[in-house]
């Protein structure tokens, strides 16, 4: 029993790979996504069991990063083959690298310390997503934003708000994001994974401003 956790985390690494191996940015953002509810089963189901190990900690940020990090960069340069594309994605990893490293070496905490890097490929993702299937009309520089700005924010010193953090039905911030989504859904699905993570985005950085206003108050 001890080893189901460890198990569904292989298999969330597995989507990382298949992603990559395949190189379709749009069956690639499909397993990223899998990638992510695989990665939501395996911590609840460790909790469930009663189960920490370091092992499990461990496996579970390398799939990470080749889900979170290598996977949604490498989708991105399929679409955007350029010089300033390949620099980007290689900021990307690092910076999910990074994030991911800085996660287990702090303590334990109900809240997330910068973007969670599966957040950061769920917006990178669903922009591939959303471009793969439509090529929509953007400045030019709105691919780099989408990739740059995820990097950024999972190594900014604010607060994310998480499922593990009190009470699911009262959480605000969850069924703004949750609400936002599916009026995206309904409105045009193409853009339901990137609204997802955006609206997460948003309002976690709000809630952080307005919590720093009232300390500063």
């Amino acid at each position: 029993m001890s080893k189901i956790p460890n198990f569904i985390t292989l298999c969330n690494a597995v989507c990382g790979i298949i992603a990559i191996l395949l190189g379709n940015p749009i069956l690639g953002a499909y397993l990223v996504l899998l990638a992510m509810i695989l990665d939501t089963i395996d911590g609840a189901v460790a909790r469930l069991l009663n189960v920490k190990s370091e092992l499990g900690k461990q496996l579970d940020s390398l799939s990470d990063l080749i889900s979170f990090g290598v996977a949604p960069a490498f989708l991105y340069y399929t679409l955007f083959s350029d010089t300033e594309a390949l620099l980007a994605c290689i900021f990307y990893i690092l910076s999910g690298l990074f994030r991911l490293a800085k996660f287990n070496t702090e303590e334990y905490s109900s809240d997330f310390n910068g973007l969670p890097i599966p957040a950061a490929a769920g917006i990178v993702a669903g922009y591939v997503l959303l471009y793969a299937f439509d090529a929509p009309h953007s400045p030019d520089i709105l691919p780099l934003v989408a990739i740059v700005i995820p990097a950024i924010c999972m190594n900014i010193h604010m607060k994310f708000f998480s499922l593990k953090s009190g009470s699911i039905l009262q959480n605000r911030q969850l069924w703004f994001v949750i609400f936002t989504t599916i009026l995206t859904l309904i409105i045009d699905w193409h853009y339901g994974l990137l609204a997802c993570f955006l609206a997460y985005l948003i309002v976690s950085f709000f809630g952080g401003v307005v919590r720093n206003v009232k300390s500063t108050s």
